[in-house]
């Protein structure tokens, strides 16, 4: 059942759990930001601002969006996209890939991954991860982690 069109909204840096600056090419390869769903969402796109213009890798830096489907669990963690930073993406430039419209439950996780360093010699590049989503239309009694006390 459909409920309708929404605008597509930003989800980027100031809305992670933890601010962070942005995601360095060398960057070594583990979780790096966390986006907890505070109300049920459906995303539809992963993307990376290169804030630093990208340089000599001879690996290239490869970075992904995770689905937690239970907080802070890596239990049915799931990846949603991969975008692999090659030489030459210049300052400025965006670089995305459309999802299959995912949606997050309240409580679930978004995770941006650094899932390979980039390495080479004088290696440079800077990213900002973000994702695209709209907010979904949904009951509270749908949304386990959702509790009114009002």
């Amino acid at each position: 059942m459909a409920y309708g069109t929404y605008d597509k909204l930003v989800m980027a840096e100031p809305e992670a759990d933890a601010k962070f600056t942005p995601l360095a090419v060398d960057a070594v390869a583990a979780d790096k930001f966390v986006f907890t769903a505070r109300e049920p969402l459906t995303v539809t796109r992963f993307g990376l601002e290169i804030t630093t213009a990208y340089a000599n890798q001879t690996t290239k830096q490869k970075v992904s969006l995770d689905k937690r489907v239970t907080h802070n669990s890596e239990t049915g963690r799931v990846e949603l996209a991969e975008i692999e930073l090659q030489n030459g993406y210049a300052d400025g430039h965006i670089y995305y890939k459309n999802l299959n419209s995912i949606d997050l439950d309240v409580g679930q996780q978004l995770v941006i991954e650094q899932k390979v360093a980039g390495a080479g010699s004088s290696v440079g590049g800077a990213c900002n991860p973000f994702f695209c989503y709209h907010r979904r239309a949904e009951v509270a009694a749908n949304q386990p982690y959702m509790h009114n006390l009002t």
